[in-house]
């Protein structure tokens, strides 16, 4: 079927259907973040043994089992690995959940205290 033939298959319900998702999907990128929790403290695990637990809020550098892990401006993230792939650097920067490099076997969480309710939650 060509895509003329399917726009004119379809009834105004179905493209009000639609309109009302993508109203839905669009307001829920903008508000969800707003009602997650953002983290304290970064906790750094090799071969799950706790290797750090530090502050988000303090800016520093640290060499870890083959990655280089950058922590600033309430952010962090795998500045440099020498993992094949190199996944968790391509994650970038996190504010909220985890890195975990595989092959170096280590796992990057930033966890704190939940933000306090406002009313609405970000539950799905």
């Amino acid at each position: 079927m060509r895509i003329a033939e399917l726009i004119g298959c379809t009834t105004l319900c179905d493209r009000l259907l639609l309109v009302l998702l993508l109203v839905i999907t669009g307001a829920s990128i903008v508000f969800v973040p707003l009602y997650l929790p953002h983290g304290g403290q970064v906790r750094i695990e090799v071969r799950n043994k706790l290797l750090y637990k530090l502050p988000i809020s303090e800016d520093k550098t640290i060499p870890v089992v083959g990655l280089t892990v950058e922590i600033k401006g309430g952010k962090v993230r795998v500045v440099d690995a020498d993992c094949p792939g190199k996944i968790c650097v391509k994650q970038g920067w996190i504010d909220s959940g985890a890195i975990i490099c595989l092959p170096n076997r280590v796992v990057i969480t930033v966890e704190g205290t939940p933000a306090p309710p406002k009313g609405v939650d970000a539950t799905t």
